[in-house]
C-alpha cells in the first residue's frame, strides 16, 4: 500500500504540480528544445506512473509478472506488495479501469491521426494540383497563387513534406525574409513537430479530465514554434525572422495540415523574443542538466515499483524457513 500511495502522490506531483510549474516557467523560453523534451517527459512519467499504479493496484498482474520475470517466491511478492490491505473488488475494479483507459487511448490516438493524415493529405493534393516549384533557391518549395501573404508546411515522410508559400507573401516579404520565413518551416519538418503536436493532443484528451497535463498541449505547440524560430535565427539572423514575423501576421492565419501557420498561436510573444538580445550560454538551460532531470523524472516510478521485486529475486525455490511470510 506504501508504495502504491508513493506513486500515487508522484503522479500527482508530476502531472499537475509539475504541469503548472512548466507552464509559467522562465527558461522555457530561452531553451525550447531542452524544454520541449523535459514536457514530453513529464507527460510520459506521469503515465507510466498512473498506469503503474493501476497495475499494483489490480496486484494479480502485477504479481505473476514479477514471479516470471523476477523468478521470486509469490507468498513474499503478495506480503510486499498486497499484504493484509487487499481487497477483491478494489483490485477488480483497478483492472477494469486499466482496460478501459487503455482502450479509450487507443481509440483516441487511432482517431486523431487517422484524421490528422487525411487532413494533411487533402493540403497535399491541394497544394500539387494548383502550386509549382519556385525559381533559384525556391526550387523546393511550392508556391500558390493566392494573394494572401502565408507560409505554412505540410507533414510527412521525406517525399510527402510540403512547404508552401503563397505568390502574395513573396510580394511582401524580402528575399531575407523569405528564406527565414522557408527556414522556420523545414525546422518544423525536420524535427517531426507535427507528431508531438499529435501525441500531445492525445494525452491531454485522455487524461485532461483528472486536471492533469492540462498545459501540455499548449505548450508544446507555444515551444514548437520558438524552436522552429531558433532554428531559422541561426541561419538568418533574429531580426530578419522578427520582422517577417510581423509582415505576416498583418493577414489572417492559413492553416497547414497538424501545424499552425508561420505566425503561429501568439505571435507576438515570440515577436518580442526575436528582438529581444539573444540569451547567453549562462542564461540557457545546459543539456546535459536536462537530460539528468529527465533520466530522474522516469527513473523514480520504476524504482518505487521494481525496488521491491530485486529486493526477492531468485527467492522461488528458497527453503521455507529462509523466507517466513504470509501464505497466498
Amino acid at each position: 500500500m506504501l508504495i502504491i500511495g508513493a506513486l500515487f502522490l508522484y503522479a500527482v506531483l508530476i502531472g499537475v504540480a509539475g504541469d503548472r510549474w512548466l507552464a509559467r516557467a522562465g527558461w522555457v523560453a530561452r531553451s525550447p528544445r531542452t524544454a520541449l523534451s523535459v514536457w514530453h517527459t513529464c507527460a510520459f512519467t506521469f503515465l507510466l506512473t498512473a498506469v503503474s499504479v493501476l497495475v499494483l493496484t489490480a496486484h494479480d498482474l502485477w504479481e505473476h509478472a514479477v514471479v516470471w520475470l523476477f523468478h521470486a517466491d509469490k507468498p513474499q511478492v503478495h506480503a510486499l506488495y498486497s499484504g493484509s490491505w487487499h481487497i477483491d473488488a478494489v483490485a477488480d475494479a483497478a483492472t477494469a479501469l486499466l482496460l478501459a483507459a487503455m482502450v479509450t487511448t487507443a481509440v483516441l490516438a487511432v482517431r486523431r491521426i487517422r484524421g490528422s493524415r487525411r487532413e494533411q493529405g487533402r493540403h497535399r493534393l491541394v497544394t500539387d494540383a494548383l502550386a509549382a516549384y519556385g525559381p533559384g533557391p525556391l526550387r523546393r518549395v511550392r508556391i500558390l497563387e493566392d494573394p494572401a501573404p502565408a507560409a505554412f508546411c505540410i507533414p510527412g515522410s521525406r517525399r510527402e513534406g510540403r512547404i508552401v508559400l503563397t505568390r502574395g507573401a513573396l510580394a511582401l516579404l524580402t528575399a531575407d525574409q523569405v528564406a527565414a520565413t522557408v527556414a522556420h518551416e523545414q525546422a518544423h519538418l525536420r524535427f517531426r513537430h507535427h507528431g508531438a503536436i499529435v501525441l500531445a493532443d492525445v494525452a491531454s484528451v485522455a487524461v485532461g479530465w483528472s486536471g492533469a497535463l492540462r498545459n501540455y498541449a499548449g505548450q508544446v505547440r507555444r515551444l514548437a514554434e520558438m524552436a522552429a524560430d531558433d532554428h531559422a535565427a541561426t541561419e538568418h539572423g533574429r531580426r530578419t525572422l522578427a520582422s517577417a514575423l510581423l509582415e505576416m501576421c498583418t493577414v489572417p492565419e492559413t492553416g497547414g495540415g497538424a501545424l499552425p501557420s508561420m505566425t503561429g498561436a501568439d505571435p507576438a510573444e515570440r515577436i518580442r523574443r526575436l528582438i529581444a538580445p539573444a540569451p547567453s550560454q549562462k542564461g540557457r538551460v545546459p543539456r546535459a542538466l536536462a537530460a539528468g532531470a529527465v533520466t530522474v523524472l522516469v527513473a523514480v516510478p520504476a524504482t518505487l515499483a521494481l525496488a521491491p521485486a530485486v529486493m526477492i529475486a531468485d527467492t522461488a525455490h528458497c527453503p521455507p524457513l529462509c523466507h517466513p511470510g504470509p501464505e497466498h
